[in-house]
């Protein structure tokens, strides 16, 4: 039997859709990376696909912000619990009245602060404005404001898609940005709450203070730029930093094209680790301040000197937690983040020039699709599946390592997800893919091949059938050719069933050996089996697996026959072995082919088992086969002979049994053979004659020393050519 079907399965045809799909590695390379590369860039599109992003991005932030700090010239002045608890005590409730920013306005000044935010909502007039008191505390408040100049003021938008109520005219114009910053977006809105009239009169800035959250609540990003009634006002930080450096709107236009946005203008905030007064922010609190504020105004020493905030941008807000001031964040888990603590991040990211960055989204489709490339070609070139497995493991981790390093040294934030997710598609989908069609092929292999060749090549092959030359390949190997002795006279006293019966018997004892030893049992020729040992997977030690392989199938069969009862026939098998090189390949026609091997060699093995005939023996061997197995194996030399067909004399050897296991006795017995055989070359025959008949004391049954007899006696009254070179030539098969 052969591999014929096997290598159909191979064969190409350029008119078969079918057949091209199950065998171009090319087209399933790109239906991989195809497959896998669409959907995730539609998964990681949707909105579950984008939530999933920007968990890995807040786990990388916490992970990575080790080592890295704010700028030192933030600080934050929060309204917490202890300031309003204070304030409470001696009759001051909440809301504050504005007196009491004025004072801290005053104080902030004299230290020289660079500029003052105040994250404080002051679009109502204090308390009620029929108030003399409450007129006069804004008015105080006022003033503070002119006479520092840098204080920045907060507005908040409303009215997002309403028509317009009170539209942006209650903004003074020179806080909004001319018309060459608009470019970069923006949410627009149509209405605001905006800081009384008085107050932004002497104000440095406003600022937009809304907060922009992702769909599941986080903020992670920020508009820098907010459109009311199509005019920009800038973020709140921006319009800080604007401040404190002096920035003419022209200036802060040009400022906000060197910051990475992304295309609907938003700007990814760098964050640098948990929030609260043990973050990383200097927090104080602003009873303390107005308490020193007070005592630097009776003439005392004060508590914190207002030298502490020289070129300080100080950033007023709430952190008690009645005042609801709070925004979830990366950091959410381990400290909350007051909207303060998010401003002052922003700001910091200004001024250190500290820029999150991403991938332009043309760099993050290459990045998905070479994941799928990388993986697919990782699983189709890489044979065994549990090393292409780890190098996909290993691989994504890898990949994992460097997203993590990159957020740590350079802050640029790769995309995690989406290659992750393109990588493994990919390597499931050349699975699914390998298995509709290679995995196909495989089977029918594995179907047809585990009765003719060993489960082990099979693996083998299964796992790299390209290692298998089908048009035709020069290899060296040996080739073992067996048939039963006497097998026509056997058959012609047996049925035909019974015939078919016992040499079924015969075939499945002698085939388990071939097999089990990892030869390919290339054909059944009447009761002949023909075997080859080192194809269709190349290896070494052919010769002497063949050798031994020939050994242990005549011991099994002895052995068996040995035990049958009745009068069943008993198979007697004779074997040839020869190695050398051999082409092996489909040879046939157009309809039908073999998997075969050919060449002088294969005949010589089958020469050699037809040599038993004229010598008695059980197992002959070639002189190339015995040198490259003698050191398994125990064997003698026969004779020098030429086969029909052939010229050149070969040498040929009686395979005994495996190497150390020969007797002392026979040994000597060989031995004795050796040096007849040399008496017999030297034409000396009566000596030749007389060392093979004291073989046969010891060896009665020891068919080439009676054959050699023979031949001694023949030679001696015939005689030889002067010229006679010892070669024996076959005449026969």
């Amino acid at each position: 039997m052969t591999l014929r079907r096997f290598s159909d399965l191979r064969k190409v045809n350029p008119n078969s859709m079918k057949r091209f799909f199950l065998r171009s590695r090319a087209l399933h390379l790109l239906l991989t990376v195809a497959a896998s590369s669409l959907i995730v860039i539609f998964f990681g599109r949707s909105q579950l696909g984008t939530t999933v992003e920007r968990e890995t991005l807040d786990w990388r932030m916490r992970v990575g912000s080790g080592g890295r700090r704010p700028d030192t010239s933030v600080v934050i002045a929060v309204i917490d619990q202890k300031s309003l608890t204070y304030f409470q005590k001696i009759g001051v409730a909440w809301p504050w009245p504005r007196e009491l920013y004025g004072i801290l306005l005053d104080y902030l000044h004299e230290g020289g602060a660079k500029a003052v935010i105040l994250d404080i909502d002051f679009s109502q007039p204090d308390m009620d404005r029929l108030n003399v008191d409450a007129v006069e505390s804004d008015s105080t408040f006022a003033s503070s404001i002119s006479r520092s100049g840098n204080v920045v003021l907060i507005s908040v938008l409303t009215g997002h898609g309403e028509p317009s109520s009170t539209g942006g005219s209650s903004i003074e114009s020179r806080f909004f940005l001319d018309s060459a910053s608009t470019d970069r977006g923006g949410p627009g809105f149509t209405s605001c709450l905006a800081p009384l009239a008085e107050f932004q009169k002497g104000a440095g800035g406003v600022g937009v203070a809304n907060f922009v959250v992702d769909v599941d609540g986080v903020a992670r990003r920020i508009p820098l730029l907010f459109k009311l009634d199509n005019r920009s006002l800038p973020q709140l930080s921006l319009a800080a930093y604007a401040v404190g450096n002096g920035l003419s709107a022209d200036r802060l236009s040009r400022f906000i094209g060197t910051v990475p946005v992304e295309r609907n203008g938003d700007y990814l905030i760098n964050w640098y680790g948990k929030g609260g007064p043990r973050g990383v922010f200097k927090y104080y609190s602003a009873s303390a301040l107005i308490i020193s504020a007070v005592q630097l105004k009776q003439g005392m020493a004060p508590e914190i000197p207002p030298t502490v905030f020289r070129n300080k941008y100080v950033i007023v807000g709430g952190s008690a937690v009645g005042l609801m001031d709070f925004v979830s964040t990366p950091f959410t888990s381990m400290q909350p983040f007051p909207g303060a603590e998010i401003h002052a991040t922003i700001l910091s990211n200004f001024l250190e020039h500290d820029y999150l960055k991403e991938l332009p989204s043309a760099v993050s489709l290459f990045v998905i699709i070479a994941a799928s490339l990388i993986a697919a070609g990782v699983f189709f070139g890489v044979k065994r599946a549990s090393v292409s497995s780890a190098v996909i493991v290993i691989s994504c981790g890898l990949y994992l390592v460097a997203a993590l390093l990159l957020m740590s040294a350079s802050r640029l934030a790769l995309p995690l997800v989406s290659p992750e997710m393109s990588a493994l598609s990919a390597f499931a989908f050349a699975g699914v893919i390998s298995y509709v069609t290679e995995g196909r092929q495989k089977r029918e292999l594995r179907k047809l091949m585990n009765r003719y060749i060993s489960s082990d090549v099979v693996d083998e092959i299964s796992a790299d059938p390209d290692t298998i030359d089908f048009k035709g390949k020069e290899v060296e190997a040996t080739v073992f050719f067996s048939d039963i002795r006497d097998f026509t006279s056997v058959s012609e006293r047996l049925q035909p069933k019974e015939l078919v019966e016992n040499l079924n018997e015969y075939f499945t004892l002698a085939t388990e050996v071939v097999l089990n030893n990892g030869a390919m049992l290339d054909k059944y020729i009447g009761d002949a089996i023909m075997a080859v040992f080192g194809a269709p997977l190349e290896r070494k030690d052919h010769a002497a697996l063949a050798c031994l392989t020939a050994i242990q199938m005549q011991n099994i069969l002895s052995d068996y026959y040995s035990r049958r009862q009745g009068d069943k026939p008993v198979f007697v098998t004779r074997i040839g072995l020869n190695t050398g090189k051999m082409v092996i390949g489909n040879i046939g026609s157009t309809r039908r082919t073999d998997y075969t091997a050919i060449g002088d060699s294969v005949n010589l093995a089958s020469r050699l088992e037809g040599v038993n005939k004229q010598f008695g023996t059980r197992i002959m061997i070639s002189e190339s086969t015995y040198s490259q197995s003698s050191n398994a194996v125990e064997a003698r030399e026969i004779d020098l002979v030429t086969v029909k067909g052939k010229d050149l004399p070969v040498r040929i050897f009686e395979l005994l049994c495996e190497k150390g296991k020969l007797s002392q006795t026979d040994s000597a017995a060989y031995e004795m053979f050796h040096a007849g055989l040399e008496s017999y070359r030297h034409k000396e025959w009566k000596r030749a004659e007389t060392l093979f008949t004291e073989i046969l004391k010891g060896k009665p049954n020891d068919s080439p020393s009676l054959t050699y007899i023979a031949r001694c006696k023949a030679l001696s009254e015939t005689g030889v050519p002067d010229d006679w070179d010892g070669v024996f030539r076959l005449k026969t098969k």
